[in-house]
């Protein structure tokens, strides 16, 4: 082969070289910005729709786009203290009640949008479908449907009689599961007719909040009231209201008011007010239980690698391993009612009666903390976008902002990056020709 023709065949190949990295560069940029254009388009009501965001009440958000940080974006003032979680519905909107009585409505940016005079204390988190109905209870034992403007669709009243502490859960057929303290779970259509109803033999109350498993399986805590003591079941049904089996807690005073949490594999996680947390199997058999210094009112947290979070009356929030042995303990100055949620990246997020919010790492070491100037026992919501949002017993509804994290910058500026890459190698390519 001549000298000449050898060079031609470097050009060639330098030039081919070219057009696979040009061809590599454009496919990247492609790849990620399709990415960050499905991420920005989930639905926030996906994200945090109902009481520890989804029905197996994990409190775990993953597919937040980054961390809350410390920062205060805005707060709200209602008119009397709040017990109600925040929920987040269609566009960002973050439905929460109050002590005073009504419903709010908030827009992202903190403002209005509007406020529903239920004329009764509101502890219930709303849940909010996928079209924006908003579905919660009162402490008088009204339950109501709402229209995504705040217009009342319709109540429901008497089949309770008593108090709505128990937060509404939307399951994937609509229907929508509700526990009441004249000892019943209801199942009800959207319309707010009845199809089933559980009622327990033993006098008592479900203030816990159902969570359903992806066979349909429904899970809540009981809180029985006899002969003048009080005990606690741990109670499982079928999809059309049918009991399977109760886990009785053994200790006299170990009401179950903690909402249980659904572990991938099956496992049951919930607390009692003998200070214990417990695991049981699907089949409702104990695998282990965890003693605190204090009632557990706090329902667990399931981490990305399965460990367990909850809180205690002992002022601590506990992580436990799947096998029930502690990792760590982090001790606040307040009893920790509130219950925990998860960020993206395993950030821990939860209220004390001590005033503060509290981020932990992973390990349990503190990130940061906010003060308010009330007890917090409500739980925290945290956004698709990242945004943490929660309720102070100073009557105020607090907004967190997000961080810049490393998978913002990943998200922001990898597009921009390999633009300007697929740039200069299309520049340089039009270079070499013109010399040649």
């Amino acid at each position: 082969m001549s000298l000449s023709k050898r060079q031609d065949l470097k050009e060639l190949i330098k030039k081919r070289i070219r057009h696979l990295i040009i061809i590599l560069l454009a496919s990247l940029l492609l790849i990620s910005t399709f990415s960050l254009t499905v991420q920005s388009s989930d639905s926030p009501s996906d994200s945090w729709s109902m009481f520890r965001g989804g029905l197996s009440n994990t409190g775990r958000n993953e597919e937040a786009e980054r961390e809350p940080s410390s920062e205060v974006s805005w707060k709200y003032s209602t008119d009397d203290k709040i017990d109600s979680s925040p929920s987040i519905g269609p566009e960002g909107t973050v439905y929460v009640g109050s002590r005073d009585g009504f419903l709010y409505a908030l827009s992202p940016d903190g403002g209005e949008k509007w406020k529903f005079d239920a004329s009764a204390v509101i502890s219930t988190t709303p849940a909010v479908t996928e079209n924006g109905t908003i579905y919660f209870g009162t402490v008088e034992g009204r339950f109501y449907s709402l229209d995504p403007d705040g217009t009342e669709r319709w109540v429901l009243e008497e089949p309770f009689e008593r108090a709505i502490i128990s937060s509404p859960v939307v399951r994937e057929d609509g229907s929508i599961l509700l526990g009441s303290a004249n000892r019943t779970l209801y199942c009800l259509d959207s319309e707010g007719n009845i199809e089933w109803n559980y009622t327990n033999k033993f006098s008592g109350s479900v203030i816990s909040t159902p969570a359903v498993d992806e066979n349909g399986n429904i899970y809540f805590g009981y809180e029985v009231r006899v002969f003048g003591g009080r005990f606690g079941q741990l109670i499982a049904l079928d999809s059309e209201g049918k009991k399977i089996w109760d886990f009785r807690v053994p200790n006299i005073g170990g009401q179950v008011l903690s909402s249980p949490a659904l572990a991938e594999d099956g496992t049951i996680y919930f607390g009692s007010y003998d200070n214990r947390l417990y695991a049981l199997n699907q089949h409702g058999k104990e695998l282990w239980n965890f003693t605190t210094r204090g009632d557990i009112f706090s329902s667990p947290a399931i981490g990305p690698e399965g460990t367990i979070y909850v809180g205690s009356g002992d002022h601590r929030l506990y992580a436990l391993n799947p096998d029930g042995e502690e990792k760590w303990t982090f001790e606040t100055n307040g009893s920790v009612l509130s219950s925990p949620a998860i960020g993206p990246e395993g950030m821990i997020y939860f209220g004390s009666h001590d005033n503060n919010l509290y981020s932990l790492y992973p390990n349990g070491t503190e990130r940061w903390r906010v003060e308010t100037e009330g007890n917090i026992i409500s739980s925290p919501a945290i956004s698709s976008e990242g945004y943490l949002y929660f309720g102070s017993y100073d009557n105020n509804v607090y907004a967190l902002g997000a961080s810049e994290g490393d998978r913002t910058i990943y998200r922001t500026y990898l597009p921009i990056i390999l633009a300007v890459a697929v740039l200069v190698v299309l520049f340089s390519e039009k270079e070499w020709e013109d010399k040649k």
